[in-house]
């Protein structure tokens, strides 16, 4: 019986990612966000853990942080403004905003958001139409 039940979460994790990926906007592209994996084990890893799961940070991917995208009524472009003003935490605005674009781009495909043809700016139309919240 726990198995069927680890199975259906399973499929219902699986399933809340393949519809935003199928509904949501494609903000980022996929050698963006492959530079901000790059960004992030070198700057971010360390409070958010490697696999974005939350050490001393908060959690940047899955219901964990959804939840906090929820509380926080985070979109896409709140996020980017967050991290590019406040992170890293213990030397804030030191990335440059390729990299803290890329770092989002990052965040949003490891949340299983698309990605799409035109790279992620603060400037990229509809970001802050995508909520995190699920």
């Amino acid at each position: 019986m726990r198995v069927l039940v680890c199975l259906l979460a399973a499929a219902g994790v699986m399933s809340s990612l393949y519809a935003t990926a199928q509904t949501a906007p494609a903000l980022y592209t996929a050698a963006q966000a492959g530079q901000g994996a790059t960004v992030f084990s070198q700057s971010c890893a360390t409070c958010h853990g490697a696999s974005l799961e939350g050490v001393a940070g908060p959690a940047l991917k899955g219901p964990v942080f959804h939840q906090m995208a929820a509380a926080q009524s985070l979109n896409a472009q709140s996020l980017l403004a967050v991290v590019s003003q406040s992170m890293p935490q213990d030397n804030p605005a030191s990335l440059t905003p390729a990299q803290y674009n890329a770092v989002v781009a990052y965040i949003l495909q490891q949340n299983g958001y698309p990605a799409g043809t035109a790279e992620l700016s603060k400037d990229t139309p509809g970001l802050k139409d995508l909520s995190l919240a699920q």
